[in-house]
């Protein structure tokens, strides 16, 4: 079982009607909590994507390379 910690958080008046409709049991913390997974998850995911982006861009070349060694290798006869 996860243990929960008491916190206390201030949210704008326009922000609690915003989130209002699409928050169906009424449970505000449980929304937020569910709200802030879901940020942190999209966060590690663009982090891992700018990681692959890095990966790429560090063996452009010699993938560049590869492939064009492979196009010439098909145009043998």
């Amino acid at each position: 079982m996860i243990r929960k910690i008491k916190t206390s958080v201030s949210l704008s008046q326009s922000l609690l009607e915003e989130l209002a409709p699409f928050n169906k049991n009424g449970n505000i913390s449980q929304f937020i909590e569910h709200a802030l997974t879901s940020y942190l998850a999209e966060l590690k995911r663009q982090g891992r994507r700018e990681q692959d982006k890095e990966l790429l861009k560090a063996h452009a070349v010699r993938f560049s390379k590869e492939a064009e060694e492979n196009l010439e290798f098909q145009d043998m006869p």
